[in-house]
């Protein structure tokens, strides 16, 4: 019996392994900032950076923290006041996986988990309750997405991507239109050659803590096998260094945000209420391998506040009922993920 257990175990493992083979490869088929493209190509140059490419992730956690952060705040209604955050912790889970594979067309979805949290300190001024909105209160996101990328020429492809979350400090399916935050990105992407990638297309996003839509340009360049360069802009940018397969340095910029419906938090006169955050980073991230698909990343950068405000639902910061100013400060982080197996993913670049 014991060894009939033991097989069926083995056997199990076996068929689970497969099963996320089978998502590391596809997920990493459609466009991402992630998980560059590179085109098909004869040349031995080539054939060698596909080698030397990123591993796609396809399970991944990540914890992320400021600290020791001074805050001033204003209001028309409550007057001023001051705190220090003394810390803002960010906790995510995200996953991928294929749900429709053909030659010229992949649909891959997805599934995110957020948690955030922030802990204020040293209120003074005339009203703490700015800060009773938001103190050790969790800020939660769920959701799921989907992403496509479809060939229109030998040299031209289409990729879009829908992101629907319930951003709460109480999600439910009560009031799900507040709590309902939804991205939306069309990209035309122009293989110019086999190391070069250019596009444009629009987003309709909260990368600015409200709702906006706004332009998107790619340029993605490998300059070497060490070097290259990926850009979404506005959004973000990276420079790449890779030492080896198995570890990476990169430069990051980004610019990021979230929107949370406050449902369980009041300010006094008005009773629903949104927080709104959105900041630019400057950050270097370290990517090592610890066993062929489990890897691990440190990140520590720079964290410059955009826009950090509580409001009614769908206002904007000019409608602010509360402003929040927050200074520059230091970020840091760290993320355990898994990646496709070396053997697997090299017989692919092999094939191609």
């Amino acid at each position: 019996m014991p060894d009939t257990l033991t097989i069926n175990f083995m056997n199990i493992k076996r068929v689970c392994l497969y099963v996320l083979i089978i998502i590391a490869l596809t997920s990493g088929n459609g466009f991402s900032q992630e998980d560059p493209v590179i085109a098909e190509s004869d040349n031995k140059f080539v054939k060698k950076l596909r080698r030397k490419e990123p591993r796609p992730k396809f399970f991944i956690l990540e914890y992320t923290f400021l600290k020791d952060v001074y805050v001033s705040a204003t209001s028309t209604e409550l007057g001023e006041s001051s705190s220090n955050i003394r810390i803002n912790e960010r906790f995510a889970l995200k996953l991928r996986a294929p749900i429709l594979l053909k030659p010229n067309f992949t649909l891959v979805g997805g599934f995110n988990l957020k948690k955030e949290l922030f802990d204020f300190e040293n209120a003074q001024g005339v009203e703490s309750a700015y800060y009773n909105v938001l103190d050790r209160r969790f800020l939660s996101s769920a959701g799921v997405s989907l992403s496509f990328k479809k060939d229109i020429s030998e040299k031209k492809f289409m990729y879009a991507f829908w992101n629907g979350t319930l951003n709460s400090d109480n999600i439910s399916f009560s009031e799900i239109v507040n709590q309902l935050r939804t991205t939306i990105v069309y990209i035309i992407v122009k293989n110019v050659n086999p190391v070069t990638q250019i596009g444009y297309g629009g987003a309709f996003a909260y990368i600015f803590g409200g709702p906006l839509v706004f332009p998107v340009f790619i340029y993605n360049q490998t300059y070497s096998e060490k070097l290259n360069v990926e850009m979404m802009l506005p959004k973000s940018a990276k420079l790449r260094y890779t030492f080896s397969p198995e570890m990476y340095l990169m430069l990051i910029t980004e610019v990021n945000g979230a929107s949370y419906y406050l449902k369980d938090a009041t300010v006094e006169g008005f009773s629903r209420v949104t927080f709104q955050r959105s900041a630019f980073t400057i950050n270097t991230s370290f990517e090592r391998e610890i066993y062929d698909w489990l890897w691990f990343g440190v990140t520590t950068g720079y964290n410059l506040p955009i826009n950090l405000y509580i409001s009614e639902p769908r206002k904007s910061r000019r409608d602010a009922i509360i402003n929040l100013d927050a200074e520059p400060s230091f970020i840091f982080g760290f993320s355990i993920f898994a990646v496709v197996p070396k053997k697997i993913f090299y017989k692919k670049a092999k094939a191609r």
